[in-house]
């Protein structure tokens, strides 16, 4: 577009002002609908696998029945690319590029292996029975009555928090740098615990226990016979253990 003068009859301090304003409202993103992906795979319902791979935005996974891993997605605009493949008949990988966020909810048969990734944004699990990693850089994790022989869930400055059962040979180990730790178990639970918290603190309500370590910034103490391994970490936060009803 070209602006004229002639005759005077657009000064050129108001043609710059114009030009100026057709560059701004050229330059404006126009915004993008929020959009949704959806889509299910078949497995065995004993031996699937779940791979998540996020980098900005939530992941939830939920066990539900039947023999499919079902997998629902919303982002807010097209800047991200989400892939979901099918690496064999019982293992599924997601992974998303780009840079906008997305949120997933998943659904898995209850004894889905999982290992997820969040760089950026929190990972909720509910009811899942399998082997369990979970990892954030920048987000809590919220671990929901989780009945598994393996747990492993890291933060780098969110909270990280389980309930659910320990069970004999079962690890669980649940770390944080910054956030605060929390575990609640059953009041039968047999385990033996590890636990350091370097300036958020201890407490280690309600479990009858029996010291080899005590401080006030790491025990290690045996509930039970101590079948089950229990490892708590923070440097920053502090370290919760309660004992259900």
């Amino acid at each position: 577009m070209k602006i004229t003068w002639e005759n005077n009859s657009v000064s050129p301090w108001i043609a710059r002002r114009l030009v100026l304003s057709l560059i701004v409202v050229s330059g404006l993103a126009i915004p993008v609908a929020a959009q949704s992906f959806s889509k299910s795979f078949r497995v065995s319902p004993e031996a699937s696998d779940l791979e998540v791979v996020n980098k900005m935005g939530s992941v939830t996974v939920v066990a539900a029945e039947g023999n499919a891993i079902t997998i629902t997605a919303h982002q807010i605009s097209g800047e991200a690319r989400i892939e979901a493949v099918q690496k064999s008949p019982s293992r599924v990988k997601v992974e998303v590029s780009g840079s906008a966020p997305v949120d997933f909810v998943v659904g898995v048969p209850p004894h889905s292996t999982l290992d997820l990734l969040c760089y950026k944004g929190s990972i909720t699990v509910k009811y899942v029975t399998g082997q369990l990693r979970a990892r954030t850089t920048e987000g809590d994790i919220q671990l929901i009555g989780i009945r598994s022989v393996r747990v492993e869930a890291r933060s780098t400055s969110g909270d990280v928090s389980f309930s659910g059962d320990v069970l004999p040979s079962g690890s669980y180990t649940l770390k944080s740098f910054s956030g605060r730790v929390e575990a609640t178990l059953p009041a039968t639970a047999d385990f033996k615990l590890q636990a350091s918290s370097f300036r958020g603190g201890l407490e280690l309500g309600g479990f009858q226990m029996s010291f080899n370590k005590q401080t006030d910034k790491s025990v290690d103490a045996v509930s039970g016979s101590g079948r089950a391994a229990v490892y708590l970490w923070t440097q920053e936060g502090s370290i919760h253990l309660h004992r259900k009803p």
